[in-house]
């Protein structure tokens, strides 16, 4: 693999952690929310970027 595609691959893990992490930490209006975005981001990885654009609309 060439530096660029090592670069990007660990750009965007680092990317899903911290959207993992903000999950965890984050107080979400349902709690259900909640369980669906850390389920979904786990198992689904480019869903991190949606809930980054969505971030402000589900949490208190």
């Amino acid at each position: 693999m060439s530096n660029v595609t090592i670069t990007i691959f660990l750009l965007f893990v680092v990317f899903w952690v911290y959207t993992i992490f903000s999950i965890l930490r984050s107080e979400f209006v349902d709690k259900k929310a909640k369980v669906f975005w850390t389920i979904g981001v786990i198992f689904v990885p480019f869903l991190a970027f949606f809930y980054i654009f969505m971030k402000k609309n589900l949490l208190r």
